[in-house]
């Protein structure tokens, strides 16, 4: 598990770099403990691995609580559709850093997962994911209310739910999806049942 988290902390935290650095967001620093010396206050980068570990942690809970799989054959449909998204946003919102990257990385991710992946967990990467968005939409919400984390209208879509920007919703996506992904395959390979 630590593995999963570390690599999926290293990928975001370098995704966060990657749009601070295109202006795509902005922090007000004075909220935040400290700086990495790049503008990334110290929680975001944190955040970057908390959140990989609260989905895989989460994940685990609810697969040894409700190991029943029923749901799992509406798993490929769900992503399917979830793939026409990520195309009409790439579509819709070709010229903004935010929408692009975070669709792009979703696209790509699932189509590893679904296509390319022996190892079948979607349905149960669907449940925790919906746990996560709410501890998620719990922390962010605070942040982006009081200004602490501002997004560049120029550069996202311009949609917010509920304060936060319609493309986090997905950037978490992506980072619980990459983390149990990893996690699943470090675990086949090394036989951690």
């Amino acid at each position: 598990m630590l593995t999963a988290v570390v690599g999926t902390g290293f990928i975001f935290t370098a995704a966060a770099l990657l749009l601070k650095r295109a202006a795509v967001v902005d922090y007000n620093l004075e909220a935040f403990i400290a700086d990495d010396g790049a503008g990334i206050p110290v929680e975001v980068i944190f955040s970057s691995f908390v959140f990989p570990f609260a989905g895989i942690a989460i994940y685990n809970y609810l697969n040894q609580r409700y190991p029943a799989q029923i749901y799992e054959k509406y798993s490929l449909a769900l992503s399917n559709i979830l793939m026409g998204l990520c195309i009409a946003m790439i579509f819709f919102a070709y010229n903004k850093w935010y929408p692009m990257f975070t669709f792009i990385l979703m696209i790509l991710t699932l189509l590893f997962v679904e296509y390319k992946n022996k190892i079948r967990f979607m349905y149960r990467f669907y449940r925790a994911y919906l746990v996560s968005v709410m501890v998620f939409f719990a922390v962010s919400v605070a942040y982006h209310y009081q200004g602490n984390i501002r997004y560049t209208d120029a550069k996202t879509i311009s949609f917010n739910l509920i304060f936060i920007p319609f493309e986090s919703y997905f950037y978490l996506f992506n980072m619980v999806l990459i983390g149990i992904l990893l996690f699943e395959v470090f675990r086949k390979k090394y036989k951690l049942v």
